[in-house]
């Protein structure tokens, strides 16, 4: 693991819009999809969305003074915006954890790779191929993208 970290990091520092993916070399894509989709219902059993609103912190407007060319002068005096409501569920970072252990647990790594330049010819492959110096991601939709290696 501590390998590919290294053998990537160049990638990570120079390659532009790098996203992190599940990786586990020789694992068929659709064994990878149905893996997290797993991982994601046991995390969501487990850690249930939980919203919960709160409060931006208020804001401080200090007291202004403007005068006019005759020298009259009006003050206004400083006073607080109400922060502005949002909402946050409180069980997000843990289904974040619950997956990525689950992940672990069934031999994925969570690795960062950088998209593939346009134009770029990959090979193709139901199965995620072994990493390499040049290994990036294909875009294909609005799914997980693709591990690929671009063609030789």
């Amino acid at each position: 693991m501590f390998a590919r970290l290294i053998l990537f990091a160049p990638l990570i520092v120079t390659g532009c819009m790098a996203q992190s993916v599940y990786y586990s070399e020789g694992v068929s894509v659709g064994r990878r999809d149905a893996d997290l989709a797993m991982c994601e219902g046991e995390s969501l059993a487990r850690y249930p969305i939980v919203n919960e609103t709160r409060l931006r912190a208020p804001t401080f407007i200090p007291a202004t003074e403007t005068c006019d060319a005759t020298g009259a002068c009006t003050r206004t005096d400083a006073y607080f915006e109400p922060g502005e409501p949002y909402t946050v569920d409180i069980n997000a970072d843990f289904r974040r954890q619950a997956i990525r252990g689950c992940m672990g647990d069934n031999g994925y790594d969570r690795i960062d790779l950088p998209y593939c330049e346009q134009g770029t010819a990959v090979t193709q492959t139901t199965v995620m191929p072994r990493l390499t110096g040049d290994t990036c991601l294909l875009r294909r939709g609005p799914g997980t993208p693709l591990v690929v290696n671009p063609a030789r």
